[in-house]
């Protein structure tokens, strides 16, 4: 085996679009205590930033920290990097004054990935490349697995990074049905409307989208609350 390769398979991988994990050359490094998983999700959604002890200390301990809160940080601290650390005893999290930093630049990560794919086929829809905006769409939403970092309870900062990627999610998916639709293939697109209309019955887009579909596939749509119009 090449260098690169053995490289590769012990870089960790973070995934953070669904419930939180992360794996080295694909063996499950996920920590089980809830503690852990926060800080873990806590120093990634920072990932190369300081966060301070005393902002850790307030998100882990969200209804009053103990008074050994900030040894108990230390130790979970200690924890994570065990299960972090590299073969020859490196570790991605570092101590600084304030606080922890998280190093993932020689890790992979699903949520810069997605940012990749969703900005490249944002730039291939606007050049009316809907075919490879459709497929760089699709990859980007085939990394989110469910509810941003689910599971993981009691954190503003967390709570609020999910919101803005779920935000992200659901974009990205309205303009992947967009250039699917742009490409004429309607009749792919008919029932997984019918389901994301069911999950986010608010979403003015898919309804849009779902009268187009059905217009252009000669059927109509007043069970979905509007009757099918001609669309462009």
């Amino acid at each position: 085996m090449s260098v690169p390769c053995l490289q590769a398979d012990l870089a960790l991988r973070y995934e953070l679009l669904g419930r939180l994990r992360v794996t080295r050359g694909g063996v499950d490094l996920t920590p089980e205590q809830p503690k852990l998983t926060k800080l873990l999700a806590l120093l990634l959604i920072r990932a190369g930033k300081t966060v301070p002890g005393e902002k850790l200390v307030a998100e882990l301990w969200e209804q009053g920290p103990p008074r050994c809160a900030f040894a108990s940080l230390r130790v979970y601290v200690s924890q994570l990097r065990k299960i972090l650390n590299g073969p020859i005893g490196t570790s991605p999290i570092t101590t600084t004054s304030p606080g922890y930093i998280l190093d993932v630049s020689g890790a992979t990560t699903d949520f810069q990935e997605f940012e990749v794919l969703y900005t490249r086929g944002r730039e291939r829809y606007g050049a009316a490349d809907f075919l490879h905006a459709s497929e760089l769409l699709r990859r980007a939403s085939s990394l989110c697995r469910g509810p941003i970092l689910e599971g993981i309870q009691g954190s503003l900062d967390i709570e609020s990074f999910a919101a803005v990627h779920e935000e992200k999610r659901l974009n990205c998916t309205e303009l992947s049905i967009d250039s699917t639709l742009a490409l004429g293939c309607h009749h792919e697109v008919i029932e997984d409307l019918k389901g994301l209309l069911v999950r986010h019955p608010l979403r003015e887009p898919f309804y849009r989208q779902l009268m187009v579909a059905l217009y252009r596939a000669g059927r109509q749509g007043t069970r979905w609350g509007r009757t099918a119009a001609p669309a462009g």
